[in-house]
């Protein structure tokens, strides 16, 4: 079932000090959808999830939940709406794996309330869906950078938010462990109508696991679509210097990105 909390970024513009990274940006996130953020590096990808989640302040504009700032709403109320796993998130010093992911219920409780079944049900599920019930008992900092990395999947997890932004949630897992991530995506989606939106570096997973493509520039929404719509020879070249062919991906029938460098060894040519 869709949850639907709708979440709208309006003539967005942030930055860090006198550095404006992000200007003039629209962008309407659909729903109950699995929508990636792709572009270059350092196009402001990262810089509006952060605004969106309200880790950092706009200098202009505004991003709105169910027609509401979210940096005029209460901490708690939105954290049990939206989630978010930052880049390179920092674990405290000691804890164990099962006490972190027990820290995606906070918001969900009071002063006066107390840890209940319900609190153990989801964290359990969390640990399972992520493979990382068996780890439950380890320090987080003893861990591989791909386990790490499953451990703040499944704290997001059971947070049980109706939206889920993910910066770059396949950072340090091996192209197996980075299909396995967004599978489980794609079944919170479809299970809980979880909405989702994540920066994605890799063009072929992104048009693969979303329903939507957000293309940053400069700063700037460069386009915003289906897959099939927008994922083309020209958009590639435009926001990434890239030349390409774009086929269809013989699994998915999803556009598949081939790049073009300057050495083509497999065709004899150089």
């Amino acid at each position: 079932m869709t949850l639907d909390h709708r979440l709208v970024v309006e003539n967005l513009s942030a930055g860090y000090g006198e550095r404006t990274i992000l200007d003039g940006l629209n962008l309407d996130v659909i729903p109950g959808r699995i929508t990636s953020i792709v572009g270059a590096n350092a196009c402001g990808k990262s810089t509006l999830l952060r605004t969106m989640s309200r880790l950092l302040k706009p200098t202009h504009g505004q991003v709105l939940l169910d027609g509401k700032s979210v940096h005029q709403r209460p901490s708690r109320e939105l954290a049990q709406t939206l989630g978010l796993l930052p880049q390179s998130p920092i674990a405290p010093e000691g804890i164990t794996v099962a006490d972190l992911v027990s820290r995606g219920r906070h918001p969900h409780h009071g002063l006066m309330s107390r840890w209940g079944a319900r609190d153990d049900e989801a964290v359990a599920q969390a640990l399972q869906v992520t493979k990382t019930a068996e780890l439950m008992d380890r320090d987080v900092d003893e861990l591989s950078g791909g386990q790490r990395q499953r451990v703040w999947i499944a704290m997001a997890l059971a947070q049980e938010t109706a939206l889920l932004l993910l910066d770059e949630p396949t950072t340090f897992l091996d192209v197996s462990h980075q299909v396995e991530v967004l599978d489980l995506l794609v079944d919170l989606n479809q299970s809980r109508g979880t909405t989702i939106v994540m920066v994605l570096h890799d063009l072929n997973l992104a048009a693969r696991y979303s329903d939507q493509l957000v293309a940053v520039q400069g700063g700037q929404l460069y386009a915003h679509g289906e897959p099939e719509a927008i994922l083309n020879e020209a958009m590639i070249e435009s926001v990434f210097g890239l030349r390409s062919q774009v086929m269809i991906d013989p699994v998915s029938g999803k556009p598949m990105v081939l790049p073009i460098g300057r050495h083509r060894l497999s065709l004899g040519t150089s």
